[in-house]
């Protein structure tokens, strides 16, 4: 079996170590024997998403999220139709402003309005996080700086068929192993529904969720 991640602006989008969560995703599909493939997409490349099984992007500076902006926009309708098709994408951090309706600054800007929200840009925040969601049952742990707000939704964690969006960083796949083995879990059954899993080993990840779930 063979997945192939999409990475969004690797090179512009990758703060607060945003490159960990292709990184787990990896080792944990690799652990089931999976070969995987890892597909950069920056800058004017043609954002050909035909044979991407998960799409990821992270985060950046206003002025890079602008630039991803203006660049996503001409590629826009293939995006679209990469959701429509129920592909995973993974947003963290504020690339999620990107793919809302607008982004609210001293002016309106249009985003590529993928999924039903509106960011608006305010008072930074930087705090570490503990969340519920209906995503799965564990807390979501991680860290926000960012100075931008859903305002469309309380929901910290977006999830809009298969989209996925949030500002929590951490990264969050490392920190918080539920959700890595959700998305390793939604990955293979959509290649075999019949898949015969090993072992999965999140042994050290889980010790350093316990860890921190209980002082944040």
């Amino acid at each position: 079996m063979k997945i192939t991640i999409g990475y969004l602006y690797r090179d512009l989008l990758n703060l607060y170590g945003d490159e960990g969560n292709i990184k787990a995703l990896k080792y944990h599909l690799e652990e089931q024997g999976v070969n995987v493939e890892i597909k950069d997409m920056t800058i004017g490349d043609k954002k050909d998403l035909k044979d991407v099984d998960f799409l990821y992007i992270g985060s950046g500076t206003e002025h890079n999220i602008s630039i991803a902006l203006d660049d996503l926009m001409k590629d826009k309708d293939e995006i679209e139709k990469y959701i429509k098709d129920n592909k995973l994408l993974l947003s963290t951090g504020n690339s999620i402003e990107l793919f809302g309706n607008y982004i609210i600054t001293n002016k309106k800007i249009q985003a590529l309005g993928i999924i039903d929200c509106v960011c608006m840009r305010q008072e930074r925040i930087v705090k570490d996080v503990k969340v519920k969601t209906d995503i799965v049952e564990s807390n979501i742990i991680g860290f926000e700086n960012h100075d931008g707000k859903n305002i469309s939704t309380n929901d910290d964690i977006v999830n809009e068929g298969s989209f996925y969006g949030t500002y929590i960083v951490g990264p969050i796949l490392v920190r918080n192993p539920e959700l890595c083995s959700l998305f390793v879990h939604k990955l293979i059954d959509s290649k075999d529904p019949n898949f015969e899993y090993k072992d999965e080993d999140y042994e050290f990840e889980n010790e350093a969720y316990k860890k921190a779930v209980r002082i944040i």
